[in-house]
């Protein structure tokens, strides 16, 4: 059981791009017991498993090994975007917010 949940903790930060040292930051704890409950070493507390699948974006319930609910697609973009630049990322981040506020595009079928 720890091994898979250390291993899903590990699949979703990486999925991320975010750093062991940014994890263990953002859940008060120290690097090493990021790298130990990855390894499948320690034990995960309740309220670190919450914060660390909020910070990952996924459930607690897919960290644990149940069925997916991460989107493919989601997944497929953060990965696109690993490698680029920050200032390719900030661009691309302006363009989905845009793409979001502009909501539902007209339907295509309608005739002029």
């Amino acid at each position: 059981m720890q091994a898979r949940l250390g291993a899903r903790l590990k699949e979703a930060r990486e999925t991320l791009g975010i750093t062991q040292e940014d994890a263990a930051t953002a859940v008060g704890i120290p690097r090493t017991a990021i790298v130990s409950m990855e390894r499948g070493t320690r034990n995960v507390s309740a309220t670190e498993l919450s914060v660390m699948a909020s910070l990952y974006r996924r459930s607690v319930p897919w960290l644990l090994g149940e069925p997916s609910d991460a989107p493919v697609d989601g997944n497929a973009l953060f990965r696109a975007t690993a490698s680029l630049s920050e200032a390719d990322k900030k661009q691309v981040l302006r363009f989905a917010q845009f793409l979001s506020s502009a909501g539902t595009p007209p339907s295509t079928d309608q005739a002029l």
